[in-house]
């Protein structure tokens, strides 16, 4: 598992739409959705922001591996 299917998991167990999460991190949805699916590389302004939102810590991803 790595660090984009921990983000993807908590979205689904939250069940709340890529487009409502992009409205609640003020990122567009469209950069949000390439970044969930590996093919843009998040910033880490962005990443902080998604993991606040989602109420993720760094214990999270403990054994998330890095990179895609």
């Amino acid at each position: 598992m790595n660090v984009i299917d921990v983000l993807n998991e908590r979205i689904n167990e939250r069940g709340i739409p890529v487009s409502e999460l992009s409205r609640r991190v003020a990122m567009n949805d469209e950069l949000l959705r390439r970044s969930l699916t590996g093919n843009r590389n998040l910033k880490a302004v962005e990443f902080v922001a998604i993991c606040k939102e989602l109420e993720l810590d760094i214990d999270d991803f403990a054994d998330a591996e890095v990179g895609t």
